[in-house]
């Protein structure tokens, strides 16, 4: 982080960009640095290849992510980014070369494409790291930049549920919202406020997946989706719930996507390194929580699933 800062500092334009089906790490942390730069009379481009998810919208500054690549900007900050194929559109390898790429993310698995890489497996949230970065900035926190970046540890954590959750985390979270961001709101916006269509898909998965052997999973054909009208980023949150299962350690949700690709998300209660399975079938991410992209058939995407979880089951 020595090094980011001077180099922000001395930059007049700056281009962030996030992952593709970006959840509310991915957008809180680039609209919360955005806002901290334009605090200093920075220039910032917000950019992801994919649209914020609809329960994001309440977040300041929403409507300024675009979806191209960088055009002559002097620094590029890429967040919560495993690996540059996971910015999708964005990533054009000329316009990424020749200036700063600044590489700052949470995951274990990260292939260290910046220039500059900050990569802290420890932090909660990429928003976590977002806090120090700010700081060492010298920016003032208003309520806006608070709110984007307790966004993205809130639902990082699961509202603080899960074991990255720290001390160091909370102090944090003590910090935005004494900057003005309401832990109440983001909360309601972030978890409990879902339209009908996509609970009628959670309660038709939730009536049917599959639980053997400490397994728990469940696929969602395209079918399914198009008939209730909803969006493939309006699923999240549903893999949690099966993990919840009693005797469960470790979920998959399968999701057919408009590509012709299948989506897989895992979630373990710590015993299973999920990570270790989604690395096996191309993906990544942490021990407890991971995701991975299949081409093929989605009754073949969930075979190839099975095999591997089992491969890493514990006896």
């Amino acid at each position: 982080m020595d090094s980011v800062v001077p180099l922000l500092q001395r930059a007049e334009t700056v281009y962030i960009a996030t992952h593709i089906s970006p959840d509310g790490d991915a957008i809180g942390s680039s609209l919360g640095l955005a806002l901290s730069l334009g605090a200093m009379g920075k220039r910032c481009t917000v950019a992801c290849a994919d649209p914020a998810p609809p329960s994001l919208s309440f977040l300041p500054g929403v409507r300024m992510i675009v979806a191209r690549p960088p055009a002559g900007q002097d620094v590029i900050v890429a967040l919560d980014t495993g690996d540059t194929s996971r910015l999708g559109a964005l990533y054009a390898p000329k316009a990424f070369h020749g200036r700063p790429v600044i590489n700052i993310d949470h995951h274990l698995t990260n292939t260290r494409f910046g220039t500059i890489n900050v990569i802290d497996p420890q932090a909660a949230a990429v928003g976590e790291m977002m806090c120090t970065l700010t700081a060492a900035l010298g920016v003032s926190l208003n309520s806006m930049i608070a709110t984007c970046l307790l966004t993205a540890i809130v639902t990082d954590t699961i509202g603080f549920r899960t074991s990255s959750t720290t001390p160091r985390v909370l102090r944090a979270a003590a910090n935005l919202m004494e900057a003005g961001a309401s832990l109440a709101d983001i909360v309601q916006q972030s978890f409990e406020s879902r339209p009908l269509p996509v609970l009628r898909v959670w309660g038709n998965v939730l009536s049917n997946f599959h639980v053997r052997d400490g397994m728990a999973w469940a696929s969602i054909s395209r079918d399914i989706l198009q008939q209730h009208g909803v969006k493939e980023d309006e699923i999240k949150g549903l893999v949690n719930i099966m993990r919840g299962t009693e005797n469960v350690q470790v979920s998959a949700l399968l999701m057919e996507s408009a590509d012709g690709h299948v989506k897989v998300e895992f979630r373990s209660n710590g015993h299973i390194n999920v990570a270790e399975i989604a690395i096996a079938l191309g993906g990544g991410g942490h021990r407890a929580a991971s995701g991975c992209v299949l081409a093929g058939a989605l009754a073949d995407a969930e075979q190839r699933v099975l095999a591997e979880i089992r491969k890493h089951s514990r006896p």
